[in-house]
């Protein structure tokens, strides 16, 4: 089965890959993994809470560092805003190297810990003007040969409820083989504030965007996977806001007898993005489009599956993931992987409302509030 029709063939290949549907699983295998490590972690996310999961994390990786393992991690400022000082704490006092991405203008007493190098001055003036740009990445890797990546965060709320957390739905995968090494430089290319020459790596086994270049090569791929589908392209995405060129190739696809379903969430942690998401649905339903609000818990997952091409990562279809945020996307070549994922996507079905003319146009989407996240969705 050739998982990539489409797509070029990817420059290199898994040993093996593990996919995740459920937080108590990938919290387990990630922190086994941390457990084991003989030389190197490097772990970058956006959140990293101070949780029962954060302090699992954090106490694996610091035994790690005890056993002078050497560690790396990467966090978001605004991300993870209100654990900053708990982790610059807990972990830099045991010999863990802690960065964190872009401090918000005002917080001066983690400049000394920022990606970004120079004088005060200077870190100001660049987190005044970057302030939107954050790293919304989620991976971590042992020994350069394994790869924990997908739309999980360091935060309890993707366990299930019976674990203590919120069930939120997502997706993760660990990659073993020789694109683990690969993947790395990316990592370390973040790590020193670096866009070359690393850049030209970014292949067809993964998609990344440090770079203005890696950004619009990103953005096109995943555009071409939509415009070479001819059988199916299944979307979930936890925040969508897709543009004009995403919606064109959508509405192409359904032209071409394709399948077009896309799985938003009924409710999100962001307030106000079902509303900017409703915005979409009268246009994407009069062309054949089929959309279905997940119901259970919050959809954080991100997927598109489009023909045999499975991508799974970080990257919502939105205007920040496209524009503004760092993210890294994996292309998956096992089937069984692919047959997992589907099997997902199709039971997450029968947890959704479908979404007809008549009920996108329902006051159950406050149209100022419509209004109002239009508006906005540039930055959202």
């Amino acid at each position: 089965m050739n998982l990539h029709s489409g797509t070029s063939p990817p420059a290199l290949s898994c040993t093996r890959e593990k996919v995740f549907d459920q937080g108590d699983e990938y919290f387990e295998a990630l922190i086994d993994a941390i457990e084991c490590a003989q030389h190197s972690i490097k772990l970058e996310v956006y959140i990293f809470d101070d949780d029962v999961i954060g302090e699992r994390t954090s106490a694996a990786l610091i035994k790690a560092a005890a056993r002078h393992v050497s560690i790396e991690v990467i966090v978001d400022a605004a991300g993870s805003y209100t654990s900053l000082d708990w982790l610059s704490t807990n972990l830099q006092s045991q010999s863990i190297q802690v960065r964190i991405y872009h401090p918000l203008p005002w917080q001066f007493s983690h400049y000394p810990r920022s990606i970004k190098q120079g004088n005060t001055l200077d870190k100001a003036l660049y987190f005044l003007r970057k302030v939107n740009r954050r790293d919304h990445r989620k991976l971590c890797i042992i020994d350069n040969e394994q790869l924990f990546t997908g739309s999980f965060n360091i935060s309890v709320v993707h366990v299930s409820t019976s674990n203590g957390g919120e069930g939120w739905r997502d997706f993760g995968v660990q990659l073993t083989g020789p694109r683990v090494a690969d993947i790395a430089l990316q990592f370390d290319a973040v790590w020193q504030q670096q866009t070359d020459p690393i850049l030209k790596r970014n292949g067809h086994h993964y998609l990344a965007n440090i770079s203005a270049w890696g950004r619009r090569r990103k953005n096109l791929k995943f555009e071409q996977i939509i415009n070479a589908a001819r059988t199916r392209v299944w979307l979930v995405s936890a925040y969508f806001a897709p543009s004009a060129r995403v919606v064109r190739a959508l509405k192409h696809a359904v032209k071409r007898g394709a399948n077009v379903s896309i799985m938003v969430p009924a409710r999100s942690d962001i307030h106000l993005f079902p509303f900017l998401t409703a915005t979409y649905y009268r246009d994407l339903l009069s062309c054949g489009i089929r959309i279905y609000e997940f119901q259970p818990a919050v959809l954080h997952a991100k997927l598109l599956i489009a023909d045999d091409t499975c991508v799974l990562g970080s990257t919502n279809f939105n205007h920040r993931s496209f524009l503004h945020d760092l993210e890294l996307d994996v292309f998956l070549d096992k089937p069984e992987s692919l047959h997992k994922l589907e099997k997902a996507f199709s039971d997450d079905l029968t947890k959704c409302i479908e979404v007809d003319a008549q009920a996108s146009n329902t006051t159950s989407k406050n149209w100022l509030l419509k209004a109002f996240s239009r508006t906005l969705r540039y930055w959202m």
